[in-house]
């Protein structure tokens, strides 16, 4: 029992010359006082996603982050290299650009080929003599624009260029088509698709596409991903997707890079944004070039080398220090096995009452078919906020909060929501037409 006492107390020694040293080599990387984060056009889904975002970083750093607003990835990009923000978000067009190094691969981008109804636009091909907003100047989304109509041998001065906003869709009735790159969360082309004027249509050959432009990849845009009265859109559409990047320079510090995927990964940011990938996907990717503590992060092995190297770094006795190292890597290790399977029983009992939410989910949508009278229907639209509200109540564990069927389920309350809320108003619509 004494050998024991004296090998806990040699380990829990260790571990506080370990901590040391880790804490005077952590100090050395030191955090700038302001984060600024370079996003894209205000109301966009760029600078909506970095205001959220901003909001984990700063509680995670305790320093303040401010979000700036620009015309796309390219004035992003000139923000990164001047030093005029630290972070950025950016398309993955061609190959990353000099100076830069991605920090995390944050959701799919699909293009989106807007028409307007009744104008013969089925194919890109249709697109030549057309009036077509391909995107500002500076951003990503006219890039990729330029690459699809080069891909299908339009010429530039073959179309009508509104050099605009997609939005101009709505503002500008001689505007025919629209080529837009952007998550299907942006909450512009949500609004633009409820407009019965305009559809989607796709490309005859995503694969060979995405193999003559590598940044690109097959993809496929399913029937009814976009809220409305009729499924958007009708059918599912073929055609490709690039990255959102969350970006910073090459010689941005490691604790920088290592405090943002914390708070990417390790806090609930995928409630507000479903479609963001997870540190699994983020471990795989291998699109562009990455920063070196974005490795670090989601490699122990790696993790456990830079440790090793702090350690040669505050002592020259490196045989001895590893194996106290490794004592306490051991015993570390032990707790943290404890601690996980304690976590894993507590979201196993969470994540058998996220399937029972969503079975009350699903019930109420079948309940509520049947029911066509808007006061009859209100207590649907009731029973949904209820079984939401006791959901994000019950359910806090972040492991459950960041998995994948959990953003399911507050879609699944949320489409359902605005189901019952438009049949409500249909219904009364329909009683005063009579």
């Amino acid at each position: 029992m004494r050998t024991f006492a004296r090998i806990f107390v040699a380990i829990v020694a260790a571990a506080v010359v370990v901590g040391c040293g880790v804490a005077w080599y952590t100090s050395r990387d030191p955090l700038p006082s302001e984060i600024r984060i370079a996003a894209g056009k205000q109301d966009g889904l760029y600078h909506t996603f970095a205001q959220q975002f901003a909001k984990h970083l700063q509680d995670r750093t305790g320093r303040p982050v401010r979000v700036i607003e620009t015309v796309g990835s390219e004035a992003n990009v000139g923000l990164l290299r001047d030093g005029g923000a630290e972070l950025a978000l950016i398309q993955t067009v061609s190959l990353t650009p000099d100076g830069l190094a991605g920090v995390a691969p944050l959701f799919p981008e699909p293009l989106h080929v807007l028409v307007r109804k009744g104008k013969g636009i089925r194919t890109p091909a249709d697109l030549v003599g057309r009036r077509v907003a391909l995107g500002l100047n500076g951003s990503s989304i006219r890039q990729n624009a330029q690459t699809v109509l080069a891909h299908y041998d339009i010429p530039l001065t073959d179309t009508r260029d509104a050099d605009a906003h997609f939005s101009t869709l709505a503002t500008d009735p001689n505007v025919e088509a629209a080529l837009v790159t952007t998550g299907w969360m942006n909450p512009i082309l949500e609004k633009l698709l409820q407009r019965p004027d305009l559809e989607l249509i796709g490309l005859p050959d995503p694969e060979g596409f995405a193999l003559r432009h590598t940044w690109f990849a097959p993809a496929t845009i399913p029937q009814g991903l976009y809220p409305g009265k009729a499924p958007t859109p009708a059918a599912p559409v073929r055609t490709v997707a690039v990255t959102a990047l969350l970006a910073a320079r090459s010689d941005a510090p490691d604790r920088l890079v290592r405090e943002t995927l914390a708070a990417l990964y390790e806090t609930d940011v995928r409630t507000s944004f479903p479609a963001l990938l997870t540190a699994k996907s983020a471990k795989e990717y291998d699109a562009t070039r990455m920063h070196p503590a974005a490795a670090n992060y989601h490699d122990p092995a790696a993790a456990f080398k830079r440790l090793t190297q702090t350690m040669e770094l505050i002592s020259k006795s490196k045989e001895a220090l590893f194996g106290v190292v490794a004592a306490a890597i051991i015993a570390w290790g032990w707790v943290r096995r404890r601690r996980e399977q304690a976590a894993a029983a507590a979201d196993l009992v969470q994540k058998q009452k996220l399937d029972d939410y969503i079975g009350r989910t699903l019930m109420v949508e079948v309940e509520q078919m049947d029911v066509t009278d808007p006061e009859q229907l209100r207590p649907f639209l009731r029973r949904v906020t209820h079984i939401k509200q006791e959901a994000l109540k019950e359910l806090t564990s972040e492991r459950v909060r960041g998995d994948q069927l959990f953003a399911i389920f507050l879609s699944q309350c949320a489409a359902l929501s605005e189901k019952i809320q438009m049949r409500m108003i249909y219904a009364r619509v329909t009683e005063a037409n009579r």
